[in-house]
């Protein structure tokens, strides 16, 4: 990283202390003019919901694969962008979510909120930021982004287990928001955690801007990663690549958990038997999504939770994404739940059994799937969050 690039001390202290920090200027009126144009052309073909259609009251949402129109991913890899991130971060980067936001004039806003949670794989890491970029001036007229200075530092930890969970903010406990007067082509960088709000403006004209989000390369989302395709890979130059950890083109149609029993002397692993294609597995299989939102895609709790209790009869509290691996008809996610011996519940029926480590080389070879989503959950450094199914999000941050 260039050292010209890395934030002073001054700059990392603010954002340490109020969660957020602000760089004027990133970008200039010129290319500001060419993003609203960009963004405009298409509102009117590929924004979400499909069902909005332009100039119709409301948010119209550019975000996900479209990261491979150019000037799109130009925002995702700007240089000073993503050495900011990494600068707050203390880690390498990848992009959790690629978003831009039209707000026509009759669009309401959004109230305060905080965009950790856990079932969301835009926001299930346990360190990640906010990258906006506002292509206008967000002040009373087209509508004010407003943060609550050092909110970031009421979310408390649970407990120290080896995956992390975290207890929200008392909304009483927030400091008054304020209005950090950003004007078209500013940076601003918040905090996971970091409370917000968007209140309507009152411009007849739109309202654009940038939210890109980025988490630490050691802290992947629980939920799971976005499923970029290789158009966006494709999009960045080689030096942005790097930003997109997972990339493919073929249906995510299969999802499975590794379920950990830990014990004083060594963890062991449940299979179960695989009464279609023999032999033994683990626990799960076809998948589906929860939420039609585009930047949620991929997030596969609920239906492995499902899967689960059917095949075990036990109810799956949280798990935590591993990794993605193909498979003969498609990608395989790969989840995890882990718990100590004495609190892991008993799975019902006679097909299921328990194997250490050790015992899944011998049995399956160290190169199977199984043995490596072993040793990719048992890295060291990894910081790890409880991902939540969609139907348990009323006890997240809303």
């Amino acid at each position: 990283m260039p050292q010209e690039l890395l934030l002073n001390q001054e700059q990392q202290e603010h954002y340490r202390n109020n969660g957020y920090l602000i760089i004027r200027n990133v970008l200039s009126p010129s290319e500001v003019d060419e993003l609203c144009r960009v963004l405009l052309e298409m509102a009117q073909h590929d924004a979400y919901p499909p069902a909005l259609k332009y100039p119709a009251p409301g948010k119209y949402t550019i975000c996900g694969n479209q990261v491979a129109q150019p000037q799109l991913a130009a925002i995702a890899e700007h240089p000073t962008i993503v050495h900011a991130v990494e600068s707050l971060l203390q880690q390498p980067a990848h992009l959790t979510a690629s978003v831009a936001y039209i707000r026509t004039p009759s669009d309401q806003g959004s109230g305060a909120h905080c965009d950790y949670k856990r079932w969301r794989p835009v926001g299930s890491s346990m360190n990640w930021l906010f990258a906006i970029v506002p292509l206008v001036d967000f002040d009373a007229q087209y509508g004010p982004f407003l943060v609550s200075p050092g909110s970031h530092k009421l979310t408390r930890a649970v407990d120290d287990a080896p995956v992390q969970d975290l207890a929200p903010p008392k909304r009483e406990e927030l400091a008054p928001f304020i209005d950090p007067e950003l004007k078209a082509g500013d940076l601003l960088l918040a905090n996971q955690h970091t409370w917000h709000e968007a209140p309507a403006g009152t411009t007849q004209e739109n309202r654009y801007g940038i939210f890109n989000k980025y988490c630490a390369a050691n802290a992947p989302p629980a939920a799971g990663y976005y499923p970029y395709n290789p158009a966006a890979l494709a999009a960045l130059s080689d030096a942005g690549k790097r930003l997109l950890p997972v990339c493919f083109d073929r249906p995510l149609n299969d999802v499975r958990l590794l379920i950990e029993r830990r014990t004083k002397a060594e963890s062991q692993y449940l299979l179960v038997e695989d009464k279609e294609r023999g032999g033994w597995s683990l626990p799960g299989g076809q998948g589906w999504e929860e939420q039609e939102a585009l930047w949620d895609v991929g997030a596969r709790i609920g239906s492995l939770q499902a899967l689960v209790k059917e095949q075990l009869g036990v109810e799956i509290p949280w798990m935590s994404y591993i990794e993605d691996v193909e498979t003969a008809d498609g990608m395989s996610r790969l989840y995890c739940f882990s718990e100590t011996a004495e609190q892991m519940p008993t799975p019902e029926g006679g097909n299921s059994t328990w194997h250490t480590a050790a015992q899944l080389e011998q049995l399956l070879g160290p190169d199977d799937a199984i043995c490596h989503a072993i040793e990719t959950w048992q890295r060291d450094g990894v910081v790890r969050g409880k991902g939540k199914s969609l139907a348990q999000r009323k006890i997240q941050f809303d």
